[in-house]
């Protein structure tokens, strides 16, 4: 948000004649209307250390570094008396436990959530695996032109360039279909710029690989790689006809993908998971580990019961899936709460997520904290893992799991990507509630645009017309068997 709005908001009237103001940087400025946004969000009439601390959590970024500073800075001419609340908030951010102690019930270090501080990334640098990975259909990004290497370099730095920003996820694809473009162009003895005809042909590989994958042609992929060329065109500064171009190819392509089907409503209805079938599954799978005899067995189908029994109600995205107890995950007023932080794809700033369990749903929380404990040692464990801030999910000696724990374990149980919890939240609403079911998934899920509605309600419709064709089926079926046709 540029300088003058923010300063033109509301918010912001009463600090206008303040001294110094004028002399705050942009970012700082940005840093202090989020807060001001935070505080209007979630009702703070007095902001303590904590919900400072919470805030600095949430804005913390490759792009925001070091948003107490910030924060402290803008603080000290707006309201001078704050800076002992962000001093506080700073102590509680920085305070950790030195060690982890043993637990006094399992008698072994709890298992802790690994450090998310993102080291600087270097786009163009070679994978850590070794040996890497053969490229069949695209270039390694060291090969690609020395000027899209310095341009992925400068994305990667979080500046916006030409009114253009990319967020870290944007980025790493971005890279991909740019080396998948300049391998194409390459083969075709074209250079890798963006020229006509060096974007007709990457398309053109597109389509052939498509029509030989598994799927067929999926535009949705096709678009998603014009998309990317496009919003590099738009970052470096290519001239306007090649980001008129781009711009008139991903119109289309975003058309044809409208009306395609989505894979994920194809793998829903292969499956026919529906989120109540998924739920009475993560039942069904507590009943298997009381009667399990081996622990680790035991272990991990209290993990699939929780996976089972928590996704399908709170539909966290995979990235924000990992709760870990006192971060995301609380005990308040005798039950489970989650606060997760949402990044959306293209968001800058992550969104809050909160919801507070049920006990139907916070019992597959305490089943899996409670192992094979006694119930009598449940607030202990509680207590002991909201002090630690271990992960929820944990392999069976403790250690931490990977994080493509929870989206393999939901998928090899239902036979559904993680993904499709969202999809299977919509669908179900819909067809029992109509738009006013999709609209309350929309919130649950965090899609916020029309279109993403329209979608939704669009299948929804289509599977209630599947339903009475094949009622109006059987109807038939039974009077022409009730006739005597049948004979």
């Amino acid at each position: 948000m540029a300088r003058v709005r923010i300063l033109s908001q509301p918010r912001w009237q009463g600090f206008l004649d303040r001294p110094g103001l004028d002399q705050l940087s942009t970012p700082v400025l940005q840093a202090a209307d989020d807060f001001f946004g935070f505080v209007v969000t979630h009702n703070l009439a007095d902001p303590a250390a904590a919900d400072i601390a919470r805030w600095a959590e949430l804005r913390q970024s490759p792009s925001s570094p070091a948003p107490l500073d910030q924060l402290a800075l803008a603080m000290a001419i707006c309201v001078p008396a704050f800076g002992t609340r962000i001093e506080e908030a700073r102590q509680l951010r920085a305070r950790a436990p030195a060690r982890k102690q043993a637990s006094p019930i399992t008698g072994s270090p709890p298992a802790g959530k690994p450090s998310r501080r993102r080291a600087a990334w270097d786009p163009i640098a070679p994978p850590s695996r070794k040996p890497p990975r053969a490229r069949a259909v695209s270039v390694e990004p060291s090969e690609l032109p020395a000027e899209m290497q310095e341009a992925l370099r400068q994305m990667a730095t979080g500046r916006p360039r030409n009114g253009v920003s990319v967020a870290p996820a944007i980025l790493k694809r971005m890279r991909e279909k740019l080396c998948q473009f300049a391998r194409s162009a390459e083969q075709a003895g074209l250079p890798p710029e963006l020229s006509d005809q060096a974007i007709e042909r990457y398309v053109l590989d597109l389509i052939a690989r498509g029509e030989k994958g598994r799927n067929g042609i999926r535009w949705a992929t096709i678009r998603a790689s014009i998309e990317e060329l496009h919003r590099y065109a738009r970052y470096t500064g290519a001239p306007a006809e090649t980001v008129a171009g781009l711009a008139s190819r991903f119109a289309q392509m975003e058309g044809r993908e409208r009306r395609q089907k989505a894979l994920k409503f194809f793998d829903l209805a292969c499956t026919g998971n529906t989120t109540l079938g998924v739920l009475d599954e993560a039942d069904r799978l507590l009943e298997r580990a009381v009667a399990e005899d081996c622990p680790r067995r035991r272990h991990r189908l209290r993990n699939g019961a929780c996976i089972l029994g928590l996704y399908p109600v709170a539909p966290l995205r995979p990235a924000s899936a990992d709760l870990v107890f006192g971060e995301s995950l609380f005990w308040r007023e005798h039950s489970w709460v989650i606060e997760a932080s949402i990044q959306k794809t293209q968001s800058r700033n992550p969104e809050l997520f909160r919801m507070r369990l049920i006990p139907a749903h916070g019992m597959f929380i305490d089943a899996v904290l409670l192992g094979d404990h006694h119930p009598r040692y449940l607030p202990e464990l509680r207590a002991e893992a909201l002090e630690v801030r271990r992960q929820l999910f944990t392999l069976a000696d403790g250690s931490p799991t990977a994080a493509t724990y929870i989206p393999r374990l939901y998928k090899e149980l239902t036979g559904n990507s993680f993904g499709t919890t969202r999809t299977m939240l919509h669908t179900d609403q819909a067809t029992a509630h109509g738009l006013a079911g999709t609209r309350a998934a929309a919130l649950a899920c965090h899609h916020r645009g029309e279109n993403t509605i329209c979608k939704y309600q669009a299948e929804a419709v289509a599977i209630m017309a599947l339903e009475r064709r094949q009622a109006a089926a059987s109807a038939r079926r039974a009077r022409y068997h009730g006739q005597g046709g049948g004979r």
